[in-house]
């Protein structure tokens, strides 16, 4: 079997597997967060984590599958485990990325759960409306 082939189907494999991981742990974990979000909704807690995750899984396989021919041909198996590395590298990188905004979003909604209720200050009544009879002749 050819070296190339070997590496193309490791980086898939690889890239895939660190992919459903992360998405499966943000979903699992960041569950509560949007539970919590959601005022204890479980059913829109779930919803919003599917839908996140669907988001994920088609931005991360859909990059991965999109850099399969990036990197140039391998010759050696040195070359093949240094292609590899490199674009394993990239997908965890982007990964970590989207990790990283998740847990950004999940705490701001925390947050914003939380916030006191704001209290308009020095608020002027509006003036009340007058109807008008409209006539048509």
């Amino acid at each position: 079997m050819n070296t190339m082939v070997i590496t193309h189907g490791l980086y898939i494999l690889l890239g895939v597997a660190a992919t459903v991981w992360v998405t499966w742990t943000l979903a699992r974990r960041g569950r509560p967060f949007l539970a919590q979000a959601c005022n204890g909704d479980e059913a829109l807690a779930g919803s919003w984590s599917h839908l996140l995750s669907v988001g994920v899984y088609l931005l991360h396989v859909g990059a991965l599958l999109l850099a399969l021919r990036l990197g140039g041909n391998v010759l050696t198996q040195t070359e093949a485990v240094e292609l590899l590395s490199t674009k394993i590298g990239f997908v965890l990188l982007a990964l970590a990325v989207t990790h990283f905004l998740h847990i950004k979003a999940f705490w701001r909604m925390h947050e914003e759960g939380h916030a006191a209720p704001k209290k308009i200050v020095n608020a002027t009544p509006l003036p009340a409306l007058q109807a008008e009879v409209l006539q048509i002749n």
